[in-house]
């Protein structure tokens, strides 16, 4: 049997764990699985529009530099839909995670959770699955509102982020939490540097997951691989793998939108 097991697990930031395990009740690979089964966003979409569609490379983070020069790290198993009327409408459906810095405004990023608008140059970060419940935001400049993308029966107010700030979100219990967390944790994923301090095996694999938005499943005896360390910067997930079966011994495979790991 597969000894994968839901990433919701991993601390993100030290202080909101326990609101993270309420808020993502649905696991973010039931999103990963799934969402290669139909079109993305269709309930968003708008009559009479077309859409371009980017999406990220399984393993990989992908730059989009968008027509109003706003710049995109959209990252592995993720899909942005740019509108046709982009230059009139400025705003963008995603589904998966992306980091957004805008210098030409307004911005608007709708999800099937929430939607960020940006009225200034902004950056931020959000995550929403559409086959996932849960959504988090981060902002790492300027200043972006974040509002419920559906009507909530008990609360439709939005909230005014700026740096340090963040947004967990929960469709199914609809709930919507502004929070702060520390800038250095997300300067880290920006600098795309990938550290393991001793690690064990399973939990390298949990954070692989996480940093790639990607399903890993582990077949076999995993005693001996042993514990994880290691830096990589500007890595692909089948470098980081690469490197780690030099010395834990197993082999794998990539299958569509998951990776398999055997020993």
């Amino acid at each position: 049997m597969p000894l994968h097991q839901p990433q919701t697990t991993i601390r993100p930031v030290a202080g909101i764990f326990v609101l993270l395990s309420v808020f993502c009740s649905v696991t973010f690979f039931s999103a990963c699985t799934q969402q290669g089964k139909k079109p993305a966003l269709t309930g968003l979409q708008q009559q009479g529009l077309t859409y371009t569609t980017h999406e990220g490379v399984i393993g990989e983070r992908k730059k989009i530099a968008l027509p109003n020069g706003a710049a995109v790290i959209l990252n592995s198993n993720s899909r942005l839909l740019v509108p046709s009327d982009f230059a009139q409408s400025h705003t963008l459906l995603l589904d998966g995670e992306a980091y957004f810095d805008t210098t030409a405004f307004p911005l608007t990023v709708k999800t099937n959770i929430l939607t960020m608008t940006a009225q200034k140059p902004s950056a931020f970060k959000l995550r929403c699955f559409e086959a996932q419940q849960g959504a988090t935001a981060y902002v790492t400049a300027g200043e972006v509102v974040v509002k419920k993308s559906y009507h909530s029966q008990t609360d439709n107010q939005p909230e005014t982020l700026g740096l340090g700030n963040m947004v967990l979100a929960n469709k199914e219990i609809d709930l919507m939490e502004k929070e702060t967390y520390h800038p250095e944790e997300m300067t880290i994923w920006l600098q795309d540097k990938l550290v393991f301090e001793n690690l064990p095996f399973m939990n390298a694999v949990k954070k692989l997951e996480e940093w790639y938005s990607t399903e890993i499943y582990v077949e076999g005896n995993v005693a001996a691989a042993g514990n994880v360390s290691g830096e990589f910067s500007a890595a692909s997930l089948a470098q980081v793998l690469d490197k780690l079966k030099e010395t834990a011994k197993f082999s794998y495979k990539v299958k569509k939108n998951k990776v398999m790991v055997d020993f």
